[in-house]
């Protein structure tokens, strides 16, 4: 190859890679928030069956958090709600339709102070009807100022470590396990999952922070059920106050595998004047935590060119006390840089959730959440493992109506489709 020929070729090459790096997307984010605070006085409270009446004042409001991730042509949203269960078949469609969001994960605390949207618990069908619709549109309009200024973003990741919660379901000397509701020692009964996993959303341009993700997995039950004024418990004091110290930023809560963790702070004397504020020392403690993390923050090792991939998938269970009943389990697994890995599942999983996803992951940053919904599929309540299901008490062998075994293949369905992003798993035999 005569010298000409071969600098015309290196150039054409240097031209294309230079024509490549350019069209390669790059992630870009947007938040938004809107409150959804429901009418202080005669709103049914939720979490609670000995509550015979409504709210009667607000404690601290209640807000819909929307973070929104693109790349290329997939656009997502997590969405962060201070409610106790959200399934909602209307947001992500019309988050769809209105602002090409392909996917909506909505994250609820479960929180037991917020609204509860059971029908059995409103004397006026037409009055629940006019607060869901109002909520939906109110998660919208987050999404949608969330699309509305889209920025750069650059993801940095960080994990704490404080215990503020004990396991509820202590082992008897047959074998077996009772709840445990009150813990007034406080005695840090295990396991406990004490992580708190952050991922910081910066502005890539401006260099600032523009949202928070905090996951930690704990019951949001500081205050009981005497309580009748509306809170979002101790995730949303923990939010107020780390958004307080890195204002403009938003802060997004995730509840993990909380179904079988209760808080060290519940609220003894609910009811009682000035008895309103365990919650808020419990999220002070843990928003303490967020934000000495958030300092040791490292930039997400590039892993390639960014990118967004999701799986959704509805597994379908038998009901475990019925013949003929089943349980639909809506789920999603996102995979983000090839680095965050987040198991979006429904209903009230137990920790060891959690724990098997954060073993099981092929990620360097696994994210559990649960009490998430991606579409409007019936809420599966507690779902267990099989050591719990046998071992019983609240939640592991009643008040649970899922097929013994569900857990495991609730998790091992995410872990898989991770597998299957990263490129690892084909519909055909041998490598490819």
């Amino acid at each position: 190859m005569q010298r000409r020929e071969w600098a015309l070729l290196m150039a054409g090459c240097l031209c294309l890679a230079a024509t490549n790096g350019a069209t390669a997307a790059q992630l870009r984010a947007g938040v938004g928030k809107a409150e959804i605070t429901p009418p202080a006085k005669g709103t049914p409270l939720s979490g609670y069956a000995a509550r015979t009446s409504g709210s009667i004042g607000v404690l601290d409001p209640l807000y819909a958090k929307a973070l929104v991730l693109e790349c290329g042509d997939k656009r997502m949203a997590l969405v962060s709600l201070d409610i106790i269960e959200f399934p909602s078949a209307r947001v992500p469609e019309e988050a769809q339709r209105r602002f090409g969001v392909g996917l909506v994960l909505m994250a609820a605390s479960h929180t037991h102070a917020g609204p509860d949207f059971s029908p059995r618990r409103w004397p006026d069908p037409a009055a629940r009807e006019a607060l869901l619709h109002q909520t939906e549109e109110r998660i919208l309009e987050a999404i949608e100022k969330a699309t509305s200024h889209m920025f750069p973003a650059r993801l940095s990741l960080a994990k704490g470590d404080v215990t503020l919660g004990y396991h509820r379901l202590v082992l008897q000397p047959d074998g077996r396990r009772k709840p445990l509701f009150r813990n007034a020692e406080r005695i840090p009964i295990g396991p406990v999952d004490p992580t708190v996993s952050i991922i910081r959303i910066e502005d890539a341009d401006a260099g600032t922070t523009r949202a928070l993700i905090v996951g930690y997995a704990c019951h949001p039950v500081c205050l009981a059920h005497r309580n009748l004024l509306i809170s979002a418990d101790y995730p949303g004091a923990m939010a107020a106050r780390v958004e307080a110290a890195l204002s403009p930023a938003l802060c997004l809560f995730v509840q993990g595998g909380g179904g079988s963790v209760n808080p060290l702070f519940i609220e003894e004397k609910t009811g009682e004047p000035g008895a309103t504020t365990c919650h808020k020392k419990m999220g002070e403690f843990l928003a303490d935590e967020v934000l000495k993390a958030v300092r040791t923050a490292q930039p997400l090792k590039a892993k390639g060119p960014d990118e967004i991939q999701w799986r959704t998938e509805t597994l379908t269970f038998a009901d475990r006390w019925s013949t003929t009943a089943t349980v639909p389990v809506g789920m999603a697994t996102v995979l983000v840089n090839r680095a965050i890995g987040i198991a979006a599942v429904p209903g009230e999983p137990h920790l060891s959730l959690q724990t098997m996803f954060k073993r099981d992951a092929p990620v360097e940053f696994p994210l559990f959440a649960g009490y998430t919904t991606c579409n409007g599929d019936e809420w599966p309540d507690y779902i267990p493992d099989i050591r719990a299901a046998a071992e019983g008490g609240y939640g592991a062998d009643y008040a649970t109506h899922i097929e013994v075994g569900a857990a495991e293949r609730i998790v091992n369905r995410a872990v898989i489709d991770l597998w299957w992003m990263k490129g690892f798993l084909s519909d055909k035999p041998g490598r490819n």
